[in-house]
């Protein structure tokens, strides 16, 4: 795994009207995304993929589509040079209450001990798109 950190609280959706709440989002992303961020191989150079998890406490009305942005934003310049770096995205949302995990990340667990919702988030290097499963060889 390239990097991975989380985010606590609710995400900010790219929805939202008031500029500066997005701001502060995008700002608050960044802020965990570099906390404690190695010195060497950073900014991430390359295709990336992006997975991001919500864990959510009841209830929700987040569209898991609609955080990426803020996301996706806050995490550069420090972790990536550009966005459009990112190739392959994942994204879901669970109940924190609710999920019964197998072999979580370690840097979650206290934030699942919490109870309180938070964003989880890694970036890997992309998969060449010669090894996805279901893009095969064009016939000649």
């Amino acid at each position: 795994m390239a990097w991975e950190f989380v985010v606590p609280g609710i995400p900010l959706s790219v929805n939202s009207k008031d500029s500066k709440k997005k701001q502060r989002w995008v700002e608050k992303v960044r802020t965990y995304a570099i906390e404690n961020l190695p010195e060497d191989g950073f900014p991430l150079l390359g295709d990336l993929a992006a997975s991001v998890t919500y864990f959510h406490v009841g209830p929700t009305d987040v569209d898991i589509d609609n955080i990426l942005k803020r996301i996706i934003d806050g995490m550069y310049p420090e972790i990536m040079m550009d966005d459009a770096q990112i190739q392959d995205v994942s994204a879901s949302r669970r109940d924190v209450l609710g999920s019964g995990l197998r072999n979580p990340p370690s840097i979650i667990l206290p934030y699942l001990f919490d109870g309180d919702p938070f964003v989880y988030v890694s970036v890997n290097l992309a998969m060449p798109q010669e090894e996805l499963p279901w893009i095969g060889k064009m016939p000649r």
